[in-house]
């Protein structure tokens, strides 16, 4: 008991030095913490930024863009072909005498005339028919030319649409046509006649040639 009494002043004045020194340990403590953790840099904040840029992008997905359908062109109507024009064919044929044939076309063999006396070919075909007999237009077309030939007399020629030629000869002097008259098929262009000097020896005929 003296012993603490006489030392008490000294345990009272310890006791409280280490209450004052602890509370001064924990003021100090959690700011010795925080000093001891190191200040980012710059490009660590920088970093930071973007891992945490890359994470919300990861983590927000992209919506994939939705195909755009277009829409499909109409069909259209396959065009029309035009229905062919016809052509106009060619008349109906009018014989250019009533008769039978006397003489048929020969360019390629020779035939005797009984007027030359001699053999020879023939371009065209000789129709019988009696002297004034009527000689028709074969089909319609223009009256091209009118002339008297020494062989074969008075001939009448016909242009047609075609380009063909009708030659009628030996007609009588006397012809109901002119040059550039227009004929229809049928429509008289002579009688039949005795001009031919180089068939006269035959029967009365038509000589015609296309």
């Amino acid at each position: 008991m003296a012993f603490l009494k006489e030392k008490g002043l000294y345990v009272v004045a310890l006791l409280c030095l280490l209450v004052v020194g602890g509370a001064a340990y924990l003021a100090y403590a959690p700011q010795k913490n925080e000093a001891a953790q190191p200040t980012p840099t710059p490009a660590q904040v920088s970093s930071s930024k973007d891992e945490r840029l890359s994470e919300a992008t990861r983590a927000t997905p992209t919506p994939s863009p939705v195909p755009t359908v277009s829409p499909s062109p109409a069909a259209s109507a396959p065009p029309k072909t035009p229905a062919p024009t016809k052509k106009p064919g060619r008349e109906k044929r009018s014989a250019p005498v009533k008769g039978s044939l006397q003489w048929g076309f020969a360019a390629e063999e020779l035939i005797y005339s009984a007027t030359l006396h001699q053999w020879m070919t023939h371009n065209g075909i000789d129709i019988a028919a009696a002297k004034g007999s009527e000689v028709y237009a074969v089909w319609g077309g223009t009256v091209d030319a009118i002339y008297e030939d020494e062989d074969l007399g008075v001939i009448v020629e016909i242009a047609h649409s075609d380009g063909l030629r009708t030659v009628y000869a030996n007609l009588a002097e006397n012809l109901p046509v002119k040059e550039g008259q227009r004929v229809n098929a049928n429509d008289p262009v002579g009688q039949v006649g005795n001009t031919s000097l180089a068939e006269c020896a035959d029967p009365s005929h038509l000589h015609f040639e296309i």
